[in-house]
């Protein structure tokens, strides 16, 4: 049987094959080993081979076959049967140690004192029932698993379908801003070709005149010194009064003649180009830039509104106010003046010199009597800056921005249809957060300024009112 054992695992050849040194080794170990070699030998020998071959010896195997059917044969028992006696008793192993986890006869429990034994057939049926559960478990994960796997890449669809959308969206805004500029730019150098050709034709046509004009007084001097040439007295004093005359006449056209001089419109070509184009381009913003007023029937009592209704602060006493139900009585909170069903809007707020503040969104529908949890599901989509200078929105649960930088002025922007709030640093226009969610009803720009803290928190929120 030695000759039938693998030098590599030691154990009997199992689909064994042979190199070209002779060697003999079992395919799997051989395919293993060269895996971990750049040039392929023989682990018994050493010898290096060019290429990784070997040929499967049929021979070899069925060799070992054989002579494993004839030890058995001489042990005068199947191998199946040999497992179910008791090596030591030569009886059938019909009971099983759970301590030592093994099967014995009935001669060896003596030898396990104080051990627990079951039958062969009962312990098989625990630990099917043990297997059985623990299959329903695996099975019952293996379904979750996959269904979490499903979704999971459900999200990654939706994300590079999403992606695919905003790049498109990114692409049409940019695509009308860029048509816009080309379309100007073509214009103003139209409008410059035209210009210049313009006058280019008005001094060619001057020059044309100019050079049949030294055509002709260069003929008359020619003429004149012809007279001048002339021998015969009374030729020259007979022909000389008309001929001054018609000299005279022709001078007085020569110095009507100028140089024709235009510019081109400076101002118009090279001057502010692109701010008023900046200006224009206000035809083709979007969102609208919303220019908001506060409406006093919601204004808290304790706040101060100004005249325009632009700004707004805490003040030092309650004011008299008519009781209106749309008023808030307990938060300082006052509402934008137009609400919005539809469409895209965008709009700032001055927070320079606040300590601290909210703003957002609110629904038509939000309590606005005692305390209120400004929070999505009561209908408030808010941005909020404490004391402490902290950043904060109100989602589902608060979350820390974690800005580094202050800000002087926060931007807006509201997506009705497409289901987004989202806050700005319009100082440079870095996105702060974004909430999303289903509006079915009307939406309103939402301001609290905040207690004045003693005077510290006593600068006015003010709505910028954007202008190009």
């Amino acid at each position: 049987m030695e000759e039938f054992i693998c030098p590599v695992c030691l154990e009997l050849l199992n689909v064994p094959v042979t190199l070209e040194c002779g060697h003999n080794f079992c395919k799997s170990c051989i395919d293993r080993v060269w895996e971990s070699q750049k040039q392929p030998s023989c682990p018994e020998c050493r010898e290096e081979y060019t290429a990784r071959k070997y040929a499967v010896n049929r021979l070899l195997a069925n060799a070992i076959k054989r002579v494993q059917i004839l030890c058995q044969k001489k042990e005068g028992q199947n191998p199946g049967q040999k497992d179910q006696l008791c090596i030591e008793h030569k009886k059938r192993l019909k009971l099983f140690c759970e301590e030592d986890e093994s099967l014995v006869c009935s001669l060896c429990v003596p030898e396990h004192p104080g051990h627990t034994f079951l039958t062969v057939q009962k312990v098989l049926k625990m630990y099917k029932d043990k297997l059985t559960t623990s299959l329903s478990h695996h099975q019952a994960s293996l379904k979750h698993l996959k269904e979490i796997k499903c979704q999971q890449e459900m999200k990654i669809s939706e994300i590079t379908d999403h992606a695919r959308s905003l790049q498109l969206h990114i692409t049409s805004e940019f695509a009308q801003l860029h048509q816009f500029l080309q379309e100007k730019e073509e214009n103003l150098v139209k409008q410059l070709k035209e210009e210049k050709v313009g006058i280019l034709n008005e001094m060619d046509e001057n020059l044309r005149k100019i050079k049949e004009d030294i055509h002709a007084v260069q003929e008359r001097i020619s003429n004149i010194q012809l007279q001048l040439q002339q021998q015969d007295t009374r030729t020259f004093l007979k022909k000389i009064k008309t001929f001054l005359k018609s000299i005279k006449n022709v001078q007085k056209v020569d110095d009507s003649q100028r140089v024709v001089v235009h510019d081109l419109s400076l101002g118009m070509y090279k001057g502010p180009l692109t701010y008023g184009v900046w200006k224009e381009m206000k035809s083709i913003l979007n969102p609208g830039l919303v220019n908001l007023v506060l409406d006093t029937k919601t204004a808290h009592p304790d706040l101060i509104l100004s005249d325009d209704l632009t700004s707004i602060k805490h003040g030092n006493k309650r004011q008299e106010l008519p009781e209106y139900p749309d008023r808030f009585d307990t938060r300082l909170c006052v509402l934008g003046l137009e609400g919005f069903m539809s469409g895209r809007h965008y709009w700032e707020v001055e927070v320079e010199n606040k300590t601290a503040w909210f703003m957002g969104v609110a629904k038509e529908s939000v309590h606005r009597k005692g305390d209120i949890l400004m929070r999505p599901e009561n209908g408030y989509w808010t941005l909020c800056r404490n004391r402490e200078a902290e950043y904060t929105v109100w989602d589902i649960i608060i979350k820390d921005l974690k800005l580094r930088e202050e800000t002087k002025r926060i931007g807006m922007y509201l997506d009705y249809e497409g289901g987004q709030v989202s806050f700005y640093n319009a100082d440079n226009m870095s996105h702060l957060y974004t909430f999303t969610d289903t509006f079915t009803e009307r939406l309103y720009p939402f301001f609290n300024p905040c207690n004045n803290d003693g005077g510290k928190n006593a600068a006015p929120l003010k709505l910028f009112h954007l202008k190009l």
